[in-house]
């Protein structure tokens, strides 16, 4: 099996046009003749993601992130970026995003991977002759539950040492909005679009935070990291499905990522 083969059919099921004006999903780097050796999944392209894939003998990258969203000028070897692109064309390394347009594709996925089920599209958008698509989801809890009670869950499923909340603990959830990545630039359009009684997402800067206090919302900032390194898996499955009746080639998902942000506890932490 040839790159192309496999970019193609990922062209396919999760259609290029889908994706977000501002995004740059598709192919950032390819090799489209070489034969396919194996699969890198991430959640970023960086040097420790290349040089694992590398590693593991994957000529294919496919990330969530893409690497390149905008036009590059220029390629210097001590810029960070450009030390990337050298690596990954030194070392005939493919790189294929599948960003908003997936994410679209798998909108509910971060409900259900918390337990509430997919729910209704969030933020939606009809495309000429297809069906509404869109980001998040908002689900109707079958059973309301108290903001201490989310906020646990969804650090212990998410596994963070810490969750950034606004609003009492002891207030009642009955409708949540769920909004992957940076959601936080959205929060006033979905409380004017739902007005649920909490939005969980990543992101939040402190206009957002004091609107919705203000609107009676209450905010979980559960970081662009814990919500989007879960699709990881989700991708994986759908990339092994293309496979079927075809070749058997390795897929490898990466473990080296972790989250940029630490928490400072002082001194005697």
């Amino acid at each position: 099996m040839k790159i192309i083969d496999i970019t193609e059919a990922l062209g396919e099921k999760f259609p290029l046009y889908y994706q977000e004006d501002f995004d740059n999903s598709g192919s950032q780097i390819l090799f489209k003749d070489e034969q396919l050796k194996g699969v890198y999944v991430c959640l970023d392209v960086s040097l420790e993601t290349v040089e694992d894939a590398v590693r593991n003998h994957c000529n294919l990258i496919i990330s969530h992130h893409p690497l390149i969203f905008r036009p590059i000028k220029n390629i210097i070897s001590d810029d960070v970026r450009s030390r990337i692109i050298v690596r990954l064309i030194e070392s005939k390394t493919s790189l294929f995003s599948l960003h908003t347009n997936f994410d679209k594709f798998a909108y509910g996925y971060l409900s259900e991977f918390l337990g509430f089920g997919k729910g209704e599209v969030l933020l939606k958008k009809t495309l000429a002759g297809e069906e509404e698509i869109g980001l998040g989801s908002f689900v109707v809890l079958k059973s309301p539950l108290t903001l201490q009670s989310l906020l646990e869950l969804t650090k212990n499923k998410l596994e963070l040492d810490t969750v950034v909340y606004t609003g009492d603990p002891v207030h009642t959830i009955k409708t949540i909005a769920f909004l992957n990545g940076s959601g936080g630039s959205s929060v006033e359009k979905i409380i004017d679009l739902f007005n649920p009684d909490c939005i969980l997402t990543g992101d939040i800067g402190y206009h957002h935070a004091k609107f919705a206090i203000d609107a009676g919302v209450a905010l979980i900032d559960a970081g662009h990291f814990a919500t989007e390194i879960i699709f990881k898996k989700l991708l994986a499955m759908h990339i092994e499905d293309i496979f079927i009746d075809r070749e058997s080639t390795s897929i490898i998902i990466s473990q080296l990522e972790r989250n940029p942000f630490k928490i400072y506890q002082g001194a005697n932490e």
